[in-house]
């Protein structure tokens, strides 16, 4: 699976995910700063699966998208609470992001909540 991983996330997640198979970039390789707007149509553009903890705004973009028709790109939420604190996040966030991908091996064009 293709992923773009949100720059509030550790960037090794990327990493992590590209040792399992995984074609895994993070926002700080060359996207840092980038606005939303633009993470989400890199997204689209690249067909990758996009992962933040930003739930309101990438929920407006998907809804925007969706509105005037056009693609939107597959965006997972993931909260960062939900895992181990620390600088060991970006392991078991990419265990999670794996074994869902395994499950959703084509992911509809949205929001998912894995």
């Amino acid at each position: 699976m293709k992923w773009l991983i949100d720059e509030m996330l550790p960037p090794t997640t990327a990493d992590e995910l590209s040792l399992r198979g995984h074609d895994a970039i993070a926002v700080v390789a060359g996207l840092a700063g980038a606005t939303d707007p633009d993470l989400f149509q890199r997204a689209v553009n690249d067909h990758r699966v996009f992962v933040t903890e930003n739930f309101a705004d990438f929920a407006a973009l998907v809804e925007q998208a969706a509105s005037r028709g056009e693609s939107a790109a597959p965006v997972v939420f993931v909260r960062k609470s939900s895992f181990p604190a620390g600088p060991g996040l970006a392991f078991p966030l990419a265990e999670h992001l794996d074994a869902w991908a395994d499950d959703h091996p084509d992911p509809y064009r949205g929001l998912h909540w894995p």
